[in-house]
C-alpha cells in the first residue's frame, strides 16, 4: 500500500510509461530484505498486479505480465542480500533486521532488484514498443535500455538515499 502511494507522487514521468518517484520501490525493497527473497518477489508481483490496476499502460496483453508482475516481483531479488533464515526469525523487529545488513549489501540489493525489474521492461520494451526504435532510427535493444535506464538509475539513487540511513537509524545499540 505504501508503495502505491508513494508511486503517486512523480517527479519525473516518461512518454511510454515509467517514472521516477518518491522512493515507491522502498517498500518493496524493504520487504525483501527484511522478509527474504521469496516473500520480496511475491509483495513485488503483488505491487506490480496493483500498478497496473491503478496506472495501466500497456502495448499488448503479453506486455502487461512483463511491465507489471515480472517487472516488480523481480525487485524480490534484492532479497537474496536478506541476512539468513535463522537471524531473520530471531529478530523479531522488522527494522532492526534491516540494519543488520551492511550498506555494500544494501546497496547491491537495491542494485540487483532494480536491474531485474529494469531487464524485465527493457525486454517488453524491444519485444512490444520496437516501432518507437524504428521510428527513431535505432536498434531496439539500445533504445529500451537507455529509455528505461533514464528512470531506472534515478529510482535507484532516490531508494538508496533513503533506505541508507534507515539502515543506520535502526542499528542496535551496543
Amino acid at each position: 500500500a505504501l508503495s502505491s502511494v508513494l508511486s503517486l507522487i512523480k517527479l519525473f514521468e516518461m512518454p511510454q510509461g515509467g517514472s521516477v518517484t518518491a522512493a515507491s520501490m522502498l517498500p518493496v525493497l524493504f520487504v525483501a530484505l527484511a522478509l527474504g527473497p521469496a516473500w520480496g518477489l511475491g509483495i513485488g508481483a503483488v505491487y506490480g498486479l496493483l500498478q497496473f490496476v491503478l496506472q495501466p499502460y500497456s502495448a499488448h496483453w503479453a506486455s502487461i505480465i512483463l511491465d507489471y508482475p515480472l517487472a516488480f516481483g523481480l525487485l524480490g531479488l534484492a532479497g537474496l542480500f536478506a541476512r539468513p533464515l535463522q537471524e531473520r526469525m530471531a529478530e523479531r523487529n522488522l527494522l532492526r533486521r534491516l540494519s543488520a545488513i551492511r550498506w555494500p549489501q544494501i546497496i547491491a540489493a537495491v542494485v540487483v532488484g532494480m536491474l531485474g525489474r529494469t531487464l524485465a521492461h527493457v525486454l517488453s520494451g524491444v519485444v512490444f514498443y520496437a516501432s518507437y526504435a524504428k521510428e527513431a532510427g535505432q536498434n531496439p535493444w539500445i533504445y529500451s535500455l537507455v529509455y528505461n535506464l533514464s528512470y531506472m538509475i534515478p529510482e535507484a539513487f532516490i531508494t538508496l538515499i533513503v533506505l541508507i540511513p534507515l539502515a543506520v537509524v535502526f542499528r542496535k545499540k551496543g
